[in-house]
């Protein structure tokens, strides 16, 4: 167990009044064990299960969500299973109005590597062995706030944010490739599957700007920081009031 990630996991759980864990997701290219035998499961699942104190082991052998193989990169489709997937996600699902709406959405989509040998492991982000390369926490709107007035406190740049897409491509293989900050709200789908409470959202975030939230905890009002008025902008507050 990683003694500073540990530590990061109990003061962020203090400071934001956390009901879930943070999570961190470790994820290794070509660590999945054929011989392994895990319990069935699928990524927007897993990431409630770690919240609340599980770790979980995903890899293609275990993975129970069709759309992942292809979202987490398990899997390249073929012309037959891709028309049979968008035909459900248009027709079925009806999550679009038409396929080229769809389309419009999957050209927007980045590259994913080879996967067929990928395994993550989701735990809370106190129980990490090592530190994770991501961190989601599954919160509500103000935590979600507080967190991402931290990630423009740094440098002020406003993250290239994507809200739109499967929980699994947006919540952990987007911010892994892009190494960036990005929100889901679930893709509605999963939201009804995983019976996701109405308040909450994932905000995923790279462990090296978790780091840089726990170390300036106390810099930033987002955190524990008193909002001070200096003297001039009291005057002109006063001076405005009685005008």
């Amino acid at each position: 167990m990683s003694k500073s990630c540990r530590n990061i996991s109990l003061r962020l759980r203090r400071v934001f009044a956390l009901d879930n864990h943070p999570v961190g997701v470790i994820w290794h290219k070509n660590k999945a064990k054929r011989s392994e035998v895990l319990d069935k499961t699928r990524m927007c699942r897993a990431i409630i299960n770690a919240s609340k104190g599980q770790t979980v082991r995903l890899s293609r052998k275990n993975n129970s969500c069709f759309g992942a193989v292809w979202h987490l990169g398990f899997e390249r489709l073929d012309g037959k299973k891709e028309a049979m997937v968008r035909k459900f996600v248009v027709e079925g699902e009806k999550l679009f109005s038409s396929y080229r709406a769809l389309d419009n959405l999957i050209s927007d989509f980045e590259d994913l590597p080879d996967n067929k040998d990928g395994l993550f492991i989701l735990s809370p982000l106190k129980d990490c062995r090592q530190p994770p390369q991501i961190v989601v926490f599954l919160c509500n709107p103000d935590i979600a706030c507080r967190l991402l007035t931290f990630v423009t406190f740094f440098d002020g740049k406003m993250p290239g944010i994507k809200i739109g897409g499967p929980t699994c491509r947006m919540a952990i293989m987007y911010p892994l490739i892009k190494k960036a900050v990005n929100i889901s709200f679930y893709d509605y789908t999963a939201r009804r599957v995983c019976a996701v409470e109405k308040d909450k959202l994932l905000v995923t975030v790279p462990y090296k700007t978790v780091v840089d939230i726990s170390n300036n905890i106390d810099k930033c009002s987002a955190g524990t920081a008193f909002i001070e008025y200096p003297s001039e902008f009291k005057n002109f507050l006063r001076k405005r009031r009685k005008s």
